[in-house]
């Protein structure tokens, strides 16, 4: 391959244009919020569902561990939080680095991150699922809203019928997939991999996700990472791995 094959094989591709993605998926996810919030019993007939399953198969933590974090205010405050800003800014803030530092991998990165976000949408315009915070009847407590760190976050964008599957844990696999991908030191990417961990924790503590739509994300991350790093990076990212 020569220099300029290289050059333009890992050419990054316009800002205006990756920004005009982002904006079309907040349009695309406001339709469809609208359209989900139109559907409570729905949601949380197939919230209910979900909760049978999990005890069906003896997997159904959320309640105890929204309750025992409410009833610890610190912890309690602290997860709201993060549940509330680590999202986004994580995730844009992996997007950006490989923008920057890593254009060989970028196109995968951000094709996989599009890819869970529009399956995402397509599941929950088809199956909306209440939150556990909002399952009538469910005894669990909405911890954002008790410690009132919901009102001090605009929120407004939030559907809250989009349980299923969980897009802060499918945005925190996919964070520490690329996150690995931009960090040389083998010994350090592990710490990557923590975030989803405790991701997976701290949507179930403030009662806005199931353990299902956990692993739902999960599964949905690897799949959609795993399809775009083979199909878009290609043999510049197998030769970096290689190398390390």
């Amino acid at each position: 391959m020569t220099t300029t094959d290289r050059r333009i094989t890992y050419a990054r591709p316009a800002l205006l244009g990756e920004l005009a993605v982002v904006f079309g998926l907040v349009v695309a996810y406001d339709r469809i919020r609208d359209f989900a919030q139109t559907r409570p019993i729905a949601s949380s007939t197939d919230g209910a569902r979900v909760l049978d399953l999990e005890r069906f198969l003896h997997l159904d933590p959320e309640r105890w561990l929204n309750l025992w974090v409410s009833s610890h205010e610190t912890l309690a405050v602290v997860a709201s939080w993060y549940y509330q800003l680590l999202h986004l800014s994580v995730s844009m803030a992996v997007l950006l680095a490989c923008y920057v530092y890593r254009p060989d991998v970028y196109r995968a990165a951000r094709n996989a991150l599009v890819s869970i976000s529009v399956i995402g949408l397509m599941i929950f315009w088809v199956f909306p699922v209440a939150p556990p915070r909002l399952l009538p009847g469910g005894g669990y407590l909405d911890t954002a809203v008790a410690t009132g760190v919901v009102g001090l976050v605009d929120s407004g964008t939030a559907n809250p019928y989009a349980a299923m599957p969980s897009l802060h844990l499918a945005w925190a696999v996919w964070s520490a997939m690329f996150a690995a991908v931009l960090i040389r030191r083998r010994s350090l990417r592990s710490v990557a991999y923590v975030y989803p961990v405790v991701t997976t924790i701290v949507v179930m503590a403030t009662a806005n996700h199931y353990l299902l739509d956990a692993v739902a994300g999960v599964v949905l991350a690897l799949a959609a990472g795993w399809v775009c790093m083979r199909r878009d990076s290609g043999s510049a990212f197998s030769r970096t791995e290689a190398a390390r």
